[in-house]
Formats: C-alpha cells, structure tokens, sequence
C-alpha cells in the first residue's frame, strides 16, 4: 500500500475513532470512580469493570497504533482511573503460618436443577471447615445436612427465612439474625451473625446475602445491608477474629464494598481487577464464564491467606469461592 494512503486511513481513524474514544473513556471512568457512590445506574457499571478495563488497554493499543502523543496520554489516564478501585483495595496478606481454616461459600440457586450429588461430592474434596450458602433449599438442606459432613449446622428456620445456611466443623456457640433498621418498603433480609468456638477461643461468622441492585430500592436496601454489617463487625473486631462470606451482590470494584471494608476494619481475601468470575450468565456459561465477580470471603487483619480460588460449576449461576485461611495462633 503506498504510504500517503496509508497515512490518510490513520489519520481519519485518529480524528474519527481514538481520539474521540480517548476522551470518551477518560470521561466514563472518571464519572464512574468519582459518582458510583452515590448514583445508583453509575454504580452498576462496576459490575463489568474489567470489561471496562480491557476496553481501555485495546484503547491504548490503538493509539499507540497512531503514534499520536495525545491519544497515547489520555489513553493511559484513563486507563489509570480505571486502576483506581483495584488498588483501593485493603486485601488480606498471604502467609502460610498459624492454625489453617478452609472456608467455602456458594450460592446454590433456587432453580438449580441438578441433584444435590455434585455439590456434595465437592464437599467431601474439599473438606471445608465452614460452609456458607445462600438459596438454599429444604431439599438441598435436608440433602447436604443427611451426608453427614458437618456436626454442626445452623438453623433451619434462617433457611425459611432468608434461605442462608451454614455447615461447620467448629462448634456455634451462638446464632442470631442481625436485626436492621429497615427504610425500605419490600425489605426483609437480614445477615446472619454465629459465634463460633475455635479450640476453646470465639470466631465471629457472619454469612452474607443481600438484595441484587437490579432496582433502586433494592440497590439502596443493599448498601444499607452492607452498611449495618459493617457497624456490627466493627464491634466484634475488638473482641475476637471475623470472617465475613456469601453472595455479597457487590463486586469488588465497587465503592461501597471497599467502603464496608473500611467501615467494618475487615481485609479482602481478593485483590485487583483480575478476579475470576463467581456469577455468570447461564445462557453464555460456554463463553469463558462471562459475569461478574460479587462471592466475596472478607476477614479481620490478623487472619492471612493461604489460598484463594473458585471451584467448578454444580448446576447454579454461581460457582463456589474457596478461601484457606490462616488464622492467628493466639
């Protein structure tokens, strides 16, 4: 191709596609990082952020393309605002050292059709220490509670309630539903708060499941969910560890589960933009699992991490997060 044409179709891509795009991105980003908190449309884009993110490196890679300096430049300060809630993340530090502690969170979906089987033999693999589960079923309650993997489990009356169960190797002390203000008018979830007994010692469990932020009322009752966990943890931090699991309906990448982690003085047990999916799409489950991130394991400073990973799918729109933790030896 002669070299002046060449020239002409850059120059028109430059003008027409990546210098518009450029300033497009830096403008989308920034909104988002600066008024995902208090938007309620805004705060959902997070939800796909490292969809985001990838647009802004293909961006990048077509202004380099270019070889125009200000494409270049406002392509990497997009790029850099997009960072922004990835490295605003307080995440758990890795260590192999004091007492290990697997714990194994999944949401089991309401109209899971497989038979409990699968998810049970996941069980039996993995030998979790705490299991927490979010839509859990009489069926897969009395499934998973007659396999006989837990002596201790929570009580069937929260499954009826708010369908969250928890199986645990520890004994519970004590089990309570954390009673919340309620402002809004369909609300009805309430967190479920245990006090477990390690080796003589109180472990504070907190199992997860708030509304999906798929209307306004329900992303508001979310956020205050999030919110009075955070204020009850905070006290409990003082006296003993915590660890908080379940479908959080929160990615990582949004301010208010940064926010809880700050409010609460709890730590992630994921970090960065590059998370693997933990809720995806069943109708696309064939395209790499495209979703979204929102399964989450947060724990108190003291505890570390030794591993963090997802495990396979069992019939649900949710694959389980497997978190193996070290927990201090005081």
């Amino acid at each position: 191709m002669p070299i002046e044409p060449r020239r002409g179709l850059v120059a028109l891509a430059y003008r027409a596609l990546v210098l518009p795009g450029a300033i497009a991105y830096l403008f989308a980003v920034g909104i988002v990082v600066l008024a995902a908190d208090r938007f309620w449309l805004v705060d959902l884009i997070t939800f796909a952020w490292p969809y985001v993110v990838a647009a802004g490196i293909f961006l990048l890679v077509a202004a380099c393309l270019t070889r125009r300096v200000k494409a270049i430049v406002l392509a990497v300060a997009g790029l850099a605002v997009a960072a922004v809630p990835a490295m605003d993340i307080q995440a758990a530090h890795m260590s192999t050292a004091g007492s290990g502690l697997k714990v194994l969170t999944a949401n089991l979906y309401v109209d899971n059709v497989r038979p409990p089987a699968g998810f049970i033999a996941l069980l039996k693999a993995e030998k979790p220490d705490i299991v927490v589960l979010e839509e859990t079923t009489p069926a897969w309650e009395q499934a998973i509670s007659a396999a006989g993997l837990f002596p201790y489990e929570s009580d069937h009356a929260v499954v009826m309630r708010d369908a969250i169960k928890v199986y645990s190797t520890l004994p519970i002390r004590a089990e309570t539903a954390l009673k919340r203000a309620f402002t809004e008018e369909k609300a009805y979830k309430q967190p479920l708060r245990l006090e477990l007994d390690l080796r003589g010692k109180p472990l504070f469990l907190y199992a997860l499941h708030p509304e999906t932020p798929r209307k306004l009322w329900q992303w508001r009752d979310r956020n205050a969910y999030l919110s009075s966990v955070a204020e009850a943890v905070k006290g409990d931090l003082e006296k003993a560890p915590v660890i908080v699991a379940g479908d959080w309906n929160t990615p990582s990448w949004s301010p208010f589960f940064r926010a809880f982690l700050r409010q609460a003085g709890l730590v992630s047990t994921a970090g960065g933009w590059l998370q693997p999916v933990t809720r995806f799409s069943m109708k696309l489950d064939r395209l790499a699992y495209i979703g979204a991130s929102i399964d989450h394991v947060a724990v108190s400073p003291d505890i570390s991490l030794r591993a963090r990973r997802v495990g396979p799918a069992f019939g649900s729109n949710h694959l389980p997060v497997i978190a193996e933790l070290a927990l201090p030896e005081s």
